[in-house]
């Protein structure tokens, strides 16, 4: 999407900077973008020339620093890294683009909402869901009164096992995140997008599984959520959808209403 703004001379120079450039290096020789995107290129931080096991965990402080005011920062980083980051980019006055779920307190959301809103700064979650056709005539004709309220509701994620033997294993730990936080959001904000309405009460319950490294992790999580007009949503994630399933992964959401 960012290579695309940038042909469509929307985006100007593109900045990436990764914990060590291991990843950068695979995003720099990918086959798929030099067809599609010919010419054009990201600086990579730190440098590609840097041995790939070093890593540099505060480089992104100086990347953010210096900007120019005003230009974007996308935070698309481990569910516990998201506020540092966030907070370090308002402070610095960018804009900032965040994979889901912003932040893991409340108080941190809040905290980003008020720095967001004194600087005059745009914060954007990436709910993708909401873009997808389906969700969009629901909320068409749920605006329309087609369906009456929302009442009871159940939503289902299950991504792929690999995810298991990937860099997951690393940060997926227990003391960090679940699934229902991780991906189960998804489905508490596409309900109200949908209906408008705000859910005011949720309860996780989770399932505790060991990586390849040794590492403990919630490999499933259920969450229970309750809307502000009496709806309940149940939501069930996890780590493991067969990879050789027919599909990249199983999910759905199911909304029953009345009236």
């Amino acid at each position: 999407s960012v290579y695309h703004l940038q042909r469509e001379k929307v985006v100007g120079k593109v900045n990436i900077c990764s914990l060590n450039n291991t990843p950068l290096k695979r995003l720099r020789d990918n086959a798929e973008f030099k067809k599609a995107f010919p010419g054009q290129d990201f600086t990579a931080y730190p440098s590609l020339s840097e041995a790939g096991n070093k890593n540099f965990p505060n480089l992104y402080r100086q990347v953010i620093a210096g900007m120019e005011p005003h230009q974007a920062v996308i935070v698309a980083m481990p569910d516990q890294l998201h506020y540092e980051v966030i907070m370090e980019a308002l402070t610095n006055n960018q804009h900032v683009l965040c994979v889901k779920p912003l932040v893991q307190k409340y108080s941190h959301a809040e905290e980003v909402e008020k720095k967001a809103y004194e600087r005059g700064l745009f914060v954007g979650i990436e709910y993708h869901k909401r873009f997808d056709k389906r969700a969009l005539l629901a909320k068409k004709d749920y605006a329309a009164g087609h369906f009456g309220e929302f009442i009871m509701g159940e939503a289902k994620m299950i991504e792929p096992y690999f995810y298991r033997f990937s860099n997951f294993q690393n940060w997926f730990t227990v003391d960090k995140t679940d699934p229902f936080v991780y991906v189960g959001c998804h489905y508490v904000d596409l309900v109200y997008f949908i209906t408008g309405l705000k859910p005011v009460e949720v309860s996780v319950c989770g399932v505790k599984g060991k990586f390849p490294n040794g590492n403990e992790g919630y490999m499933w999580a259920n969450g229970r959520v309750r809307f502000e007009n009496g709806a309940l949503l149940t939501v069930t994630d996890g780590l493991g959808y067969p990879d050789d399933g027919a599909g990249s992964n199983e999910q759905c959401l199911t909304m029953f209403c009345e009236g």
